[in-house]
């Protein structure tokens, strides 16, 4: 009887046997859309686990990405020793209002001396609540945002051959690549511009996320005027202070020494079939005015007189000036198409690259007129 009772005291004292355990560990606070939510899932096993599996579902309420690698540690809970499971996850909500995650299985292949037991230990789904966006446009919610923007020379002392090529980048921490703006348009009528491929990544960092983009662009104006590229805003809600922000860009102003004649100037002495050209032009015009006074319906005679700048066209040809060709080479693509006769594109993209080629070109100018013309 004494034996009984001591052994009944023994269970009793005892510690009881935990059962598997995971579940979903959020932050407190109140996010807004796109900002970084770091979830926990703990997992609480007993026994020795052979194998392990969890795959974190994926929504289209949310973006996620996984900070660390998985933490397995052995630790007393609740006086109990208990073999714990830990993966961080970052969450970034993409619309506003009540963020359902989970449910989230981890399943499991326990040892048991020489057996094997599979089972599946799920934790319930959690609820956050997503506040809008605190500005109008796309969302980016960021720590230490960074912009720099540099450029390879001074634009305002431009040479007539120099190609300026400029560099932004941003980098910003707790958010994703593919949440920092788009490149941004860099076009005016004054400027030609090609751009590099767009360098986008997001890099793990100890302290989080780290989002990078970079773009690039090989710029060279066109004429003879002064041109400014305006300043460019990048906007985004600052974790530290909770409000928004912005960075601008200081404007580009280009300046020039002596380059070539610009687009509003002469173009120098034209040639004689271009004035022929130009004087055929008006005769047939003043003709055709003169028959619609008389109520009568002719066709315009101007398709079939010979384009006025192919004279100026063979001759930027000939001195080998390609931006000056290049002006030319619009304006006599303008006026075919203005009557309807069709211009290949490809010579003026041939046209285009060497201009910018890094070391000479190999343009054809001859072959380039011919193609242009049609001939």
């Amino acid at each position: 009887m004494v034996i009984r009772l001591l052994i009944l005291l023994l269970l009793l004292a005892a510690p009881a046997r935990a059962e598997d355990s995971l579940r979903l560990v959020l932050p407190e606070g109140r996010p807004v859309v796109g900002e970084m939510i770091r979830l926990t899932v703990r997992g609480e096993y007993d026994g020795f686990i052979a194998l392990e599996d969890m795959t974190f579902p994926d929504s289209a309420a949310y973006d996620w990405m996984q900070l660390l690698p998985d933490d397995w540690r052995d630790e007393r809970v609740n006086g109990v020793q208990r073999r714990v499971f830990e993966r961080q996850i970052a969450i970034f909500p993409r619309k506003p209002g009540n963020l359902v995650i989970g449910p989230v299985s981890h399943h499991l292949t326990k040892a048991e001396g020489a057996t094997r037991r599979e089972m599946v230990v799920e934790a319930p789904p959690v609820t956050i609540a997503i506040g809008p966006y605190p500005a109008p446009g796309l969302p980016l919610v960021a720590r230490n945002l960074k912009v720099t923007d540099e450029l390879s020379d001074d634009p305002a002392h431009i040479r007539d051959d120099q190609t300026i090529h400029r560099r932004i980048t941003i980098t910003a921490e707790n958010t994703m690549a593919h949440l920092l703006p788009p490149r941004p348009d860099l076009r005016e009528k004054w400027l030609i511009s090609f751009t590099s491929p767009e360098k986008r990544e997001t890099r793990l960092t100890e302290k989080g996320p780290l989002a990078f983009v970079e773009w690039e662009w090989s710029l060279r104006p066109i004429t003879g005027e002064q041109g400014t590229l305006p300043p460019i805003r990048f906007s985004w809600f600052d974790l530290a202070k909770r409000e928004m922000r912005g960075s601008i860009t200081q404007p580009v102003i280009f300046g020039y020494g002596q380059l070539g004649a610009n687009i509003g100037g002469s173009t120098g002495p034209v040639s004689r079939w271009s004035l022929i050209g130009v004087v055929a032009a008006g005769a047939a015009l003043a003709l055709g005015l003169a028959l619609r006074g008389q109520g009568l319906r002719v066709p315009d005679w101007r398709r079939w007189l010979p384009n006025p700048h192919s004279g100026a066209l063979r001759k930027a040809a000939a001195e080998g000036d390609l931006l000056e060709l290049r002006r030319v080479a619009l304006e006599y693509a303008g006026h075919e198409k203005r009557f309807g006769r069709a211009v290949d594109p490809a010579p003026l993209r041939r046209l285009d690259a060497s201009i910018f080629a890094a070391e000479g070109n190999d343009l054809d100018r001859a072959v380039f007129v011919r193609e242009l013309s049609g001939r």
